[in-house]
């Protein structure tokens, strides 16, 4: 089964900054490229941590004073030329919320992608990875 198939929310489009830190090093990307309600895909030119590895993540939603973003533990599960995709395991509420509504502003189905939320409060687990 393909992995779009299998998902549990949208993924949507989305460009921001964010800040991954591994237990050994920090990585810089300009450039999300999609998030979920469980997990986000950046772009990066710098080495990728292996899949498995436990980082934080920070999502910059607004660099005005103060600023806003999201913050996050979770886990990479997957990598390509360029990318790193990780899913959420920790957010905190406000973070959730900030996510929530990046997805909905986001989403081609704005009423599709609040159900969704709507129905799965918290950050789903896939068993199979």
């Amino acid at each position: 089964m393909k992995d779009r198939e299998r998902r549990d929310f949208i993924r949507v489009p989305f460009r921001t900054s964010a800040t991954i830190r591994t237990p050994d090093r920090t990585i810089w990307s300009d450039s999300t490229l999609d998030v979920s309600m469980n997990g986000i895909r950046i772009r990066t030119d710098e080495p990728a941590p292996d899949e498995g590895v436990t980082c934080e993540i920070e999502i910059i939603l607004s660099d005005e004073h103060p600023p806003v973003y999201i913050e996050a533990r979770g886990v990479i599960v997957r990598l390509g030329p360029g990318q790193i995709a990780m899913n959420f395991l920790e957010i905190d509420v406000d973070g959730y919320e900030h996510l929530g509504k990046v997805v909905v502003n986001n989403a081609a189905d704005p009423a599709h992608a609040e159900e969704q939320i709507a129905a799965h409060w918290g950050i789903l687990r896939n068993p199979k990875g």
